[in-house]
């Protein structure tokens, strides 16, 4: 397996990884009830390839605040710890399918960063 390199690489992860979430019943409703992520996917795809770009590539062009976009998302349905476990076990298998090395760690551990930071920030 090679390593995370570009921005269709993450694309691909962002995609593989959905397919995931939508079919998870216990983590879905967040993008189809909370939110309506699942009618404009592609464009959220982008966004996320972006940060995700930003993150491991250093490109820059992410201008958004993940964490006061999230706390929206939590104000109208609050996150639990078991949707925080399900999100990163998905996110983490995703990665683990299809990429190894110094990126996909480095994506792995940036998002377990934020899954933390948002426990704490929001409970």
């Amino acid at each position: 397996m090679k390593d995370i390199e570009t921005r269709e690489d993450i694309l691909f992860i962002i995609r593989k990884f959905y397919d995931k979430l939508l079919a998870d019943d216990s983590i879905n409703f967040f993008f189809t009830k909370v939110t309506s992520v699942d009618q404009h996917l592609e464009t959220h795809f982008e966004i996320l390839a972006t940060f995700w770009e930003q993150s491991l590539f250093l490109k820059g062009g992410y201008y958004n605040n993940m964490f006061s976009i999230h706390k929206e998302v939590h104000d109208k349905q609050e996150f639990t710890k078991e949707h925080f476990e399900t999100w990163l076990y998905h996110f983490n298998s995703t990665i683990d399918e299809y990429f190894e090395g110094k990126y996909a760690e480095q994506m792995k551990t940036q998002a377990l960063s934020m899954a933390t930071i948002m426990q704490i920030k929001f409970s």
